[in-house]
């Protein structure tokens, strides 16, 4: 049940991201480059990588094929709400990155299932 709180507290941390004004720290994030991608694309993707493991915790009787499919689903649709607000862009690299993220959270899930799995043997 923890994990089920823990998880809409992330969600609706994700929305209000989305639709509130970042002002300065967008251009910041923007201008700064790591291994030659800029830092708001690797935000993007450490920032949904918690969605599948949040999911995963909360919802055991979920297969992993809809986890992933909904985040997919979730990464690109907040991103695309961007569109639709006039003080925000919509930047398909940044869906790109979301995307990334639930792709590396499922990495996450599956590394610690075959952990677990290799422990318990």
């Amino acid at each position: 049940m923890k994990y089920r709180v823990l998880l809409f507290l992330y969600l609706a941390f994700l929305v209000v991201m989305v639709v509130v004004p970042l002002g300065g720290l967008n251009t910041t994030l923007s201008d700064t480059f790591l291994f030659q991608l800029r830092l708001d694309y690797l935000v993007h993707a450490v920032v949904f990588a918690p969605l599948v493991v949040l999911w995963r915790l909360s919802f055991t009787r979920h297969p992993l094929w809809m986890i992933i499919l909904t985040g997919l689903a979730l990464a690109v649709g907040l991103e695309g709400i961007q569109f639709l607000l006039p003080y925000r862009a919509w930047n398909v690299n940044d869906a790109v990155g979301n995307a990334v993220g639930v792709v590396m959270g499922c990495a996450l899930v599956g590394g610690v299932r075959l952990g677990l799995l290799a422990y318990c043997r």
